[in-house]
């Protein structure tokens, strides 16, 4: 009776572990990237002080809720492991058009439904406001790191 026992005993062990071996949730890169995320302010005079305290240059990310071309680029763009990671080096900032409309006219951010340029627009500047680098629409993984980088150069 119990040389029956053992051999079921066992199958029953191995399949137990082959099904949950395979329902491990175990995170690829983009993953752990994908569980982080860039820790947005969303002041404009707390973020140019944080920007002279840290010695970083600001990058705004001018959007709006409504808007197609920013919520692609908040799943397929900055919930991305580099560009996460790339974002340490700045100080970011989201100012949404609909609710900071004064911030996104002051620096002709705006969307285009209010006379602006169009969002998404990401501005890199200084804590003294002086313009880096503007770019405009949306922007994919690779070309907006390539952009950072550029801005990283120009500060140094």
């Amino acid at each position: 009776m119990k040389k029956m026992q053992t051999p079921f005993a066992l199958f029953v062990m191995i399949l137990f572990l082959l099904t949950t071996d395979g329902c491990t949730k175990k995170e690829s890169p983009k993953q752990s990237g994908a569980a982080q995320k860039i820790h947005w302010i969303h002041d404009l005079d707390s973020a140019l002080v944080l920007a002279n305290q840290e010695n970083k240059p600001l990058m705004i990310d001018f959007m709006a809720e409504w808007c197609p071309p920013c919520q692609k680029m908040e799943v397929t763009t900055f919930n991305q492991t580099e560009v996460i990671q790339k974002s340490a080096s700045f100080v970011p900032l989201r100012i949404d058009v609909d609710k900071q409309g004064e911030i996104a006219n002051k620096y002709n951010c705006n969307a285009s439904k209010y006379g602006g340029i169009g969002i998404p627009n990401i501005l890199f500047m200084t804590h003294e406001e002086k313009r880096l680098k503007h770019v405009i629409g949306y922007q994919d993984p690779q070309t907006l790191l390539a952009v950072m980088d550029s801005v990283l150069t120009m500060t140094q």
